[in-house]
């Protein structure tokens, strides 16, 4: 695991990040007199192809999540995203369940984005094996660190079609360090919002 001032100023950027995201909009947005659309939330599901970086197997899982999403007249569109993966394979179970942040560009029908997330992980041995502690070594834990891009397509207003990717960073107990990789698919769901006028 991280320690020292690094590992402090990390989690204390990151909150401050999430915390400026569920502000009010800024000056400019709220000078704005023309009816426009200042957020939405939005749902997805996607099945996981998981690299898990134990053994010599790849897990099929599957990732589910949400985003609220600020229009704040940026260059790109800033995120919460919350999200949770599931990844039960024949030599380990990876799960997380965290979020993050995320900053997507729209380009007519597709929105790339890219995100970074803080979760909670969790690994379960298939066979457990006696540890350098002389213990029985079945699972283990970690903050997992996750960098990751995507891109939605458009195909209907409140429907997209979603191909995501991310790599991931585990530490565990035993000073072993795990960086699975994570190919995703599925769909996304937009909760319909109508836009209003500011004053």
């Amino acid at each position: 695991m991280q320690s020292g001032p690094l590992a402090v100023r990390i989690p204390v950027a990151f909150f401050y990040a999430m915390l400026s995201l569920a502000l009010p909009g800024n000056l400019q947005a709220q000078a704005n007199p023309a009816a426009s659309k200042t957020a939405d939330i939005s749902a997805f599901g996607t099945y996981s192809r998981v690299s898990p970086d134990y053994g010599p197997q790849t897990n099929n899982g599957y990732t589910f999540g949400a985003n609220y999403t600020r229009y704040m007249h940026w260059f790109v569109n800033p995120s919460l995203e919350f999200r949770a993966k599931i990844a039960p394979g024949t030599t380990v179970d990876e799960k997380t369940f965290g979020g993050g942040i995320r900053a997507e560009r729209q380009f007519k029908n597709f929105h790339p984005y890219a995100d970074f997330l803080i979760s909670a992980g969790t690994i379960d041995f298939q066979f457990p094996h006696i540890d350098v502690r002389g213990k029985l070594y079945k699972s283990d834990n970690s903050i997992v660190y996750s960098t990751g891009i995507g891109v939605d397509y458009d195909v209907t207003r409140q429907w997209a079609a979603r191909a995501d990717y991310q790599f991931e960073h585990w530490s565990l107990g035993t000073n072993q360090t795990l960086t699975p990789r994570v190919l995703s698919f599925g769909v996304v769901y937009r909760i319909p919002f109508r836009s209003f006028q500011r004053h």
